[in-house]
Parts: C-alpha cells; sequence; structure tokens
C-alpha cells in the first residue's frame, strides 16, 4: 500500500513558449512587458490549464488524495526550492561563472543536458581549403558546420602526424574570413578522421573550448542568443545561422576554397521543448557540482540497497552517473523560480533565502545597502 500524492510541474520553458505564443496572437510583445506583468499572463494561462492533466486522471480514476495535491510553483514548494539553493550555495556546491552550454536561440535560454535530446541526420561534410601564411600551400580541414568559420581562432593537428610536421610554428588564413590563426599541436585529433587537421572555435564548440583554454586562444561568439550572426562574426551580420551556411558555401566555391563536399550522418542536438537545434555557446550560468553530490546515490546502487529491474541497467546508471557534468541549473526565463542571489552595484553577490537577509549579508560584507535581484530562473 502505498499513498499517491498527486502533483504537477510548472514545465518553465514550455508555458513561457505558450504564454508568448498566446500574446503574440493577441499582438503583444513579451519584450514590452515588465516582468510583473508578464507574469499576471502566465499565472492567468497557468489556473486555465494546469489542472487539466489532474481532471484527467480524475475521471481515470486515480486513487490520489486529491487533498494533498502539489504544484511546484506554490507556496510552499517555492521556499523549499530557495531553502535548498542557499543550503547548497553554502555547502560551495552551487557556482556562477562562464561556461559552455546548450543554448536554445528558439526560447533564448541555456538548457541542461538533459533536456537536448540528439537525432541522426543526413548532413555534409564540407572541406575547406586553408592557405599557409605567405605561402602557396594550403591544408584541408573538414566540416559539418561551415557557417562556424567565422569563429575559428586556431588549427590543430596531432604532433605524431608526419603528414604535418612541416607545419609546426607556421599559421594558416580562415578561408574568406583572411584572419591568420596559429596552427597547434595535441594528441587530441584524431590522425584517421576526416583530414587529421580540426578547426577550432572555442566560442562553440565544447571540445574547442578546451583547446581553446589550454593553448590560450581567443574567443569570438559569432552567435546573437537567437541564432543570428552577431557584430563579432564580421561578415552575414544579422542573418541566420543556416541560411548563413548555404550562402557561405555558395561563397567558398566561388572563391576556390572548397576541395569536395560529401555526404555525411551525424548526430545533432535539438531542444526537447522547442525542437530548434541547441547552439553550443560561452555564457554566464549557475552550475550545481555533480562530482561528490552523486556519490551517495551511486554507492546506493552498486552496494544493491537500492535495486534496477531489469538488472542490466544497472550499468547504465552507473555510467550515467560517473559521467555527469556539472549541471546547468539556471534559466534566461521569467516563468519559474528565481535565483536568491542579490547582486551588489561595486560587483559581487550575496545569496539568501530574502532579501532581508540578503541585506544583512550585504551589509556585513560591504557596507552597502543597494541590491538587485538577478533575473535568471
Amino acid at each position: 500500500n502505498a499513498c499517491w500524492v498527486p502533483g504537477t510541474d510548472h514545465a518553465s520553458i514550455a508555458t513561457e513558449a505558450k504564454v508568448v505564443a498566446k500574446l503574440a496572437s493577441e499582438g503583444i510583445k513579451k519584450t514590452d512587458l515588465t516582468r510583473e506583468e508578464f507574469l499576471k499572463h502566465a499565472w492567468a494561462w497557468t489556473e486555465k490549464h494546469g489542472g487539466i492533466i489532474l481532471e484527467q486522471l480524475k475521471k481515470l480514476g486515480a486513487s490520489c488524495d486529491w487533498s494533498r495535491t502539489a504544484f511546484t510553483m506554490d507556496e510552499l514548494r517555492s521556499q523549499s526550492v530557495i531553502k535548498v539553493f542557499v543550503d547548497l550555495f553554502n555547502k560551495g556546491l552551487i557556482y556562477r561563472g562562464v561556461r559552455m552550454v546548450n543554448w536554445d536561440p528558439a526560447a533564448l535560454t541555456a538548457l541542461s543536458d538533459e533536456e537536448v535530446i540528439y537525432q541522426e541526420e543526413h548532413s555534409k561534410l564540407y572541406y575547406l581549403r586553408y592557405y599557409v601564411e605567405n605561402e602557396d600551400k594550403y591544408i584541408v580541414v573538414a566540416t559539418t558546420r561551415p557557417e562556424t568559420i567565422l569563429g575559428d581562432t586556431a588549427v590543430c593537428v596531432n604532433p605524431n602526424d608526419e603528414r604535418y610536421q612541416w607545419l609546426k610554428g607556421k599559421k594558416v588564413i580562415v578561408p574568406l574570413v583572411g584572419r591568420a590563426v596559429p596552427i597547434i599541436m595535441d594528441e587530441y585529433v584524431e590522425m584517421d578522421f576526416g583530414t587529421g587537421c580540426l578547426k577550432v572555435t572555442p566560442a562553440h564548440d565544447v571540445n574547442d573550448y578546451m583547446l581553446g583554454e589550454k593553448y590560450n586562444l581567443p574567443t569570438i561568439d559569432i552567435f546573437n542568443d537567437n541564432g543570428t550572426i552577431s557584430e563579432a562574426g564580421g561578415m552575414y551580420v544579422g542573418k541566420d545561422r543556416f541560411d548563413v551556411r548555404k550562402e557561405i558555401v555558395v561563397d567558398l566555391e566561388a572563391a576556390g576554397l572548397v576541395e569536395k563536399i560529401e555526404d555525411y550522418n551525424n548526430k545533432v542536438g535539438y531542444s526537447e521543448r522547442t525542437k530548434v537545434v541547441i547552439e553550443p555557446k560561452l555564457s554566464m550560468q549557475w552550475f550545481l557540482k555533480m562530482d561528490k553530490i552523486t556519490i551517495p546515490a551511486l554507492d546506493a546502487v552498486m552496494d544493491d540497497d537500492i535495486k534496477f529491474y531489469p538488472p542490466k541497467f544497472k550499468n547504465t546508471y552507473r555510467h550515467w552517473m560517473t559521467n555527469i557534468k556539472d549541471w546547468c541549473i539556471s534559466r534566461q526565463l521569467w516563468w519559474g523560480h528565481r535565483i536568491p542571489a542579490y547582486f551588489l552595484p561595486e560587483g559581487g553577490y550575496v545569496v539568501a533565502e530574502s532579501a532581508e537577509e540578503a541585506l544583512k549579508l550585504a551589509i556585513e560584507k560591504t557596507g552597502n545597502t543597494n541590491l538587485i535581484k538577478v533575473e535568471t530562473v
């Protein structure tokens, strides 16, 4: 026998998307509203639609304890979320920093790894010519995303690859862009994959970002939040990323910088909620450290205190828990729990369960009484 406690989730990304669409149909832009005005619309939508799933469960005859119905944005749950956030922060498990995140250009927010669905697609592999600086020689680099050459800051080859020893200490010219970037040598590059030459775009690829940090490479963020090319891209500014992919290939071919184009199958990450292709993007976000927090959950399963049925999923769980990355917990949305961080005008911030407690901490820390509430949730 068990007590079935019913409850619903506030579904921040999906709900905000629905409310934004509803407002658009009424000729109202989200950007024209204050946060408080938008939340009034969001609560109205939730009150109208949020209980439908519970009514469906009742019609199905679900024997829930309906008197204990919970909602993740009700007062009790909201207080719990804030309390746990502050507790984890004070334990040093939550931190804020610039990291590579999964960016949703439609919802305009960061996503966690679990909100990205990978699908196999029939793509193209573009082989591009990178000429060696001041020489009439070139190397060929293969990419599935030619538009990202706008953000290239290096080309990497394996130091054990005999084909490219002559490149040591040299620079190559990024096609069309004309920027001279260094050749770096690292065993990360697989000699038998593609041409053995890897274009490095630190602002738009997780592995490239790690190479960029290792070799102190500059990062060029070529995308605006909505997936259009930014001013930093230098070309095709304001155009959609997929339109630019088509256009840049035409321009590369016209300049004689395309070696060949092949059909290629690869996995592409999509936003679970908006169904658009996600962009790896450097962004200031809040993260939960996962290395230590997963240990009790892993031990309980490996010691058989908790059993999986069928048992084969024990190994799946172990692989997941031992390879998990720090969890991006902030979202750039208005509908949802707000992170309890209060920023100081001169820099830095305090984290507290209430504005009153934050003020006390700020006075103790700096003597400042002027706090700004963070806008992420």
